[in-house]
């Protein structure tokens, strides 16, 4: 479960060399992002780990060495900016490989608005599963409802699917549906409010 650590308290934490909780949090929580935004920008499960690697390695150390500023923008455009940059490098070692083997090495990353959105997306994303993890774990939702909630809302089932194979009324299961989205909706708040995306 992802602690509710604000962005701005990880980036003071991380400055600071002795600190490595502050790192560790701040490396569960973007690093999955991270790699899906390189496998989303065409590497591999390898080279998308190894650029994560890398874009959090080199963020680090221009934290700690005093580069980042907020005045001049967000943790957002800085972090994909640096993940970009390591994204293009692997790109263009792949290319010159293609290229001393005599193959087309044409692979363009999008431009810099929709690497924003793909971020976003990716960061999103991981949220709802950290959402959905940390509502699993909550004792006092039923495991019953939450259940029927994943087979109709993210399944695709249908609602008298749902409540035959739950052995749930049809109105248990739509109460199901309800009650999960409203904890999901106040987990993905806070969750937000801690990455301060809004």
């Amino acid at each position: 479960m992802l602690t509710r650590t604000t962005t701005s308290f990880l980036l003071s934490a991380m400055a600071d060399h002795r600190n490595q909780d502050g790192w560790l949090e701040f490396d569960s929580r973007y690093r999955p992002i991270l790699v899906a935004f390189a496998r989303r920008l065409g590497l591999g499960e390898a080279d998308a780990a190894d650029a994560a690697q890398e874009a959090l390695t080199r963020f680090l150390t221009a934290l700690r060495e005093g580069k980042f500023n907020r005045d001049r923008g967000s943790v957002r455009s800085w972090i994909t900016g640096i993940a970009r940059n390591c994204i293009r490098e692997t790109h263009d070692r792949r290319a010159r490989r293609r290229e001393e083997r005599g193959l087309s090495a044409l692979n363009e990353l999008p431009a810099d608005e929709n690497l924003i959105q793909i971020w976003d997306e990716e960061c999103h994303r991981s949220l709802v599963q950290h959402a959905l993890l940390e509502l699993k774990e909550e004792t006092h939702t039923d495991p019953k409802t939450i259940r029927a909630f994943e087979l109709l809302a993210l399944q695709g089932r249908t609602p008298a699917e749902v409540s035959q194979l739950m052995g749930m009324t049809r109105n248990d299961v739509y109460l199901a549906k309800h009650r999960c989205l409203t904890r999901l909706r106040y987990i993905l708040d806070s969750l937000q409010e801690a990455y301060e995306m809004s």
